[in-house]
């Protein structure tokens, strides 16, 4: 910087006027004023290779470079432009943007898209399972496991947490259909004499049963609320009532767990008419259960799998027979034989299966006395 201290103390200095070729006065009208050297730190602009400004005037002092603090613009080919970066390193994703920045699609429903009507193209909709796998239960369902119950609005999982089962047995004697109802729900349409329905959910908590002819005026015959327990089974006998009219019993099915090895369960229950009660033997003469009443259902008992043949007779006054602890084929025990058998009826029973023989009907009516064994 020696040599040019007189610069920059006012002392009279003479440079090349690079317009006409010819020496001016430093400091005079029209003369230039130098730029210093590019290696002591000039502003950087396009086409700045060292030289003196070539513009004849006053120096422009361009803006720096981006990576100096100058802009960055479309169009300006020296000062390059930088990009956005890709979605997956923090740039947008827009649509339309089809050359750069393409656009992220969403992912399909499993890896966490969404699932809407209509998008038959992309994300597929995936329809909602069976109950038994988390699906809603509704009215129409009829594919769902064990039965169906419309109650749930909002539809929660059905489960034993929330929800128990129900069926109708119709042991009536009378002549004409019955429509049996929970609520405002029908879950027996038409049931007649000697009819089962399946099992149906219910919410736990309590509701109303209700009991109408099936046709003509359909007036109530029965109605009644009862507490309805979540992971239970229960089936609901409509009987004759003892001073006419209907009765519904019920009955819970709650078997036997944990059974032995090729071993089931058996129970009996008596549905026939008011003032009857009745014992269960075998066919040998052993008693199964003694003094079962109307509307009265036995403790589930033992029994080895097999096929069966009992005899109903009617109760005894006997108080020394005893019952069978477990029920075995071909079991004979000091019995007095069997005396005027009511009806005899066969019967298998399965490995790790619940049963129940409801003794149904009467000697007067159109409906005799029968048996019919379920699987509960």
């Amino acid at each position: 910087m020696a040599e040019n201290d007189s610069h920059y103390n006012g002392v009279t200095d003479t440079t090349v006027d690079q317009n006409n070729g010819q020496e001016a006065v430093a400091g005079s009208p029209g003369a230039a004023v130098p730029l210093p050297d590019f290696e002591e730190g000039p502003p950087a602009y396009p086409g700045n290779d060292g030289s003196t400004s070539a513009s004849g005037g006053d120096a422009v002092i361009p803006l720096p470079f981006p990576g100096e603090g100058g802009p960055v613009y479309p169009g300006n080919d020296n000062t390059p432009v930088i990009p956005l970066p890709f979605p997956g390193e923090g740039g947008p994703v827009y649509p339309g943007n089809n050359n750069h920045i393409p656009t992220v699609p969403l992912p399909f429903p499993g890896e966490g898209g969404p699932v809407y009507p209509g998008n038959n193209n992309h994300i597929p909709t995936v329809p909602l399972p069976f109950p038994g796998e988390g699906g809603p239960v509704y009215p129409g369902n009829n594919t769902c496991f064990g039965g169906c119950f419309p109650f749930c609005s909002g539809c929660q999982t059905i489960s034993p947490q929330y929800y128990g089962q129900v069926r109708f047995l119709n042991a009536s004697t009378n002549s004409f259909q019955v429509n049996i109802s929970i609520d405002n729900t029908t879950y027996a349409a038409g049931s007649r004499f000697g009819t089962i329905s399946g099992y149906e959910w219910i919410a736990d908590g309590f509701h109303t049963v209700t009991v109408r002819r099936a046709s003509g005026l359909r007036s109530i015959l029965l109605q009644q609320t009862f507490p309805f327990t979540a992971g239970q089974k229960v089936t609901f006998v409509l009987t004759d009532a003892a001073p006419g009219g209907l009765d519904l019993v019920r009955v819970m099915d709650t078997g036997c767990n944990n059974l032995p090895v090729n071993s089931g369960c058996f129970r009996f229950a008596n549905m026939t008419h008011s003032g009857s009660s009745y014992d269960l033997l075998l066919t040998g003469g052993s008693t199964v259960f003694r003094n079962v009443g109307f509307q009265k259902v036995s403790p589930y008992k033992q029994a080895v799998a097999g096929s069966y043949r009992f005899t109903i007779t009617r109760s005894n006054s006997y108080g020394f027979i005893q019952e069978l602890p477990v029920i075995v084929i071909g079991a004979v025990t000091g019995s007095l034989g069997i005396s005027n058998p009511v009806l005899t009826f066969d019967t298998s029973i399965g490995a790790g299966r619940n049963y129940t023989a409801y003794f149904i009907g009467n000697t007067w009516s159109n409906y005799n006395l029968q048996v019919m064994t379920v699987m509960d």
